[in-house]
């Protein structure tokens, strides 16, 4: 069963995210000071919403992003979602996100939608999920010169 997250566990999600998307196949490079800046920032916007769940009182996982208002009625952007390297492959993460996917639309959730890698396991995972590559738009970008 997932449970809310609250600012409390912020040092807890923490290390759980840095330890995840430092390793394969994201290959991150997050430091926990970024890592919770990060997350710190997430918590703190509009409509947050996030879940962790624990298996034998271990953080197994962590889901959250935020709610937008569109004419359509109220978006969701998934904007983290992880599982314990070490806990991968026991259906932690497909039983939450269904959990939090019901919550969601319980509150009134008409959209929800994430950005993950094309190609990598995420997609596949998302696929079966019931989630669709939206074909009519794409992820553009702009950084900085170095």
């Amino acid at each position: 069963m997932i449970k809310k997250i609250v600012p409390e566990m912020l040092d807890e999600l923490t290390v759980l995210f840095v330890d995840t998307f430092n390793a394969p196949p994201w290959n991150d490079m997050w430091s926990i000071e970024t890592a919770r800046a990060r997350l710190r920032d997430i918590m703190r916007m509009p409509n947050f919403c996030g879940a962790v769940e624990y298996r034998d009182g271990n953080l197994a996982g962590l889901i959250m992003g935020h709610g937008e208002h569109s004419f359509d009625g109220i978006h969701f952007q998934i904007l983290e979602f992880c599982v314990a390297n070490d806990m991968k492959g026991q259906g932690i993460g497909s039983g939450m996100l269904r959990e939090f996917i019901d919550y969601l639309e319980r509150k009134g959730v008409t959209s929800i939608y994430l950005l993950t890698m094309r190609g990598a396991a995420s997609e596949d995972f998302y696929a079966a999920q019931g989630f669709d590559t939206v074909s009519d738009m794409c992820v553009m970008s702009r950084h900085k010169d170095n």
